[in-house]
């Protein structure tokens, strides 16, 4: 289920980029796909469920497409993939993005906005099991240099704020020690590819 939605996103996306040249110019109107890449930061490590499991950083990658109606407007959906650096928490969050450029030059500052759902892809860590997801929000800024009107490359920092309503942890035995609700809030940095 996890593979099909990936490849169906990268389809949809794909086909924005053979759509995007014909719509016009890169940074004001047309289709557009950005894959990133980043550093996650586990802000609330330590407190209540997120003590031991919770790691100090992470990694996400995603992919996202949309269409830019002007350059202050765009809107889209995608999904990235986060986790922990032992793996304790997988996560792949289900968004509709609102993403916008605020100058028409070939370096223009940007924002994003994010919410959606986060769907559980379980753990490595034997002692850790997200049984249900939750909501989930991200906010990002940052700057964005276009090589051309078909790609270009930005770099950004953001927030992200994940809802996890059910999260069991072990210590050997079959059944939970520790069972609840827990929220992840993550500070991030990363590359952005624009296609």
């Amino acid at each position: 289920m996890r593979k099909k939605a990936w490849v169906a996103l990268l389809l949809v996306c794909l086909g924005g980029v053979a759509t995007a040249q014909r719509h016009g110019s890169f940074r004001t109107r047309g289709f557009y796909s950005a894959i990133d890449f980043g550093y996650a930061f586990n802000l609330n490590r330590g407190e209540g469920l997120n003590h031991e499991a919770d790691t100090v950083a992470g990694y996400e990658m995603g992919i996202s497409c949309g269409y830019q109606f002007s350059k202050e407007a765009g809107v889209g959906a995608g999904i990235t993939y986060i986790s922990d650096q032992n793996s304790a928490f997988n996560i792949m969050p289900a968004f509709v993005e609102l993403r916008s450029h605020y100058l028409k030059s070939n370096l223009s500052p940007y924002t994003v906005v994010q919410v959606g759902y986060s769907i559980p892809l379980g753990a490595s860590a034997t002692h850790v099991k997200i049984e249900k997801g939750g909501v989930y929000f991200g906010v990002a800024a940052g700057v964005r240099y276009s090589f051309s009107k078909a790609i270009a490359l930005g770099i950004h920092g953001g927030y992200q704020l994940v809802n996890l309503r059910q999260v069991d942890r072990y210590n050997g035995e079959p059944t939970p020690w520790l069972t609840g609700a827990t929220t992840l809030s993550i500070i991030n940095a990363g590359l952005t590819l624009y296609f």
